[in-house]
């Protein structure tokens, strides 16, 4: 379980449709292993069929910046880090659902 309210899930999810389509957010770190602090961030990985444009990742982090999120998110392109790094977060994992674009 993601340790966040709905509310900030919805807010979180909602951002990352608005920028990003066609990827998967998968939610790792201390929130999905349940050893969050209050200030912890939120750490998601987007994972797509090929890299993320910096823009599209660019628009989403500063989106997060100006939102009321009361923690820090930060966001990853699945295809832009090591496969150490992949694997680690393969450990432990949850997806985020984001809503549906038609």
């Amino acid at each position: 379980m993601i340790k966040a309210t709905p509310e900030q899930l919805e807010t979180i999810a909602h951002i990352i449709s608005t920028h990003a389509h066609d990827v998967e957010t998968r939610v790792f770190g201390s929130r999905v292993a349940g050893t969050p602090k209050d200030y912890s961030d939120l750490d998601v990985a987007l994972v797509g069929a090929a890299r993320l444009d910096t823009a599209i990742i660019g628009a989403i982090k500063e989106a997060f910046e100006e939102s009321d999120l009361p923690f820090r998110i930060d966001v990853l392109d699945w295809n832009s880090i090591s496969e150490e790094f992949q694997k680690v977060i393969l450990k432990n994992y949850e997806v985020l659902p984001l809503p549906n674009k038609t």
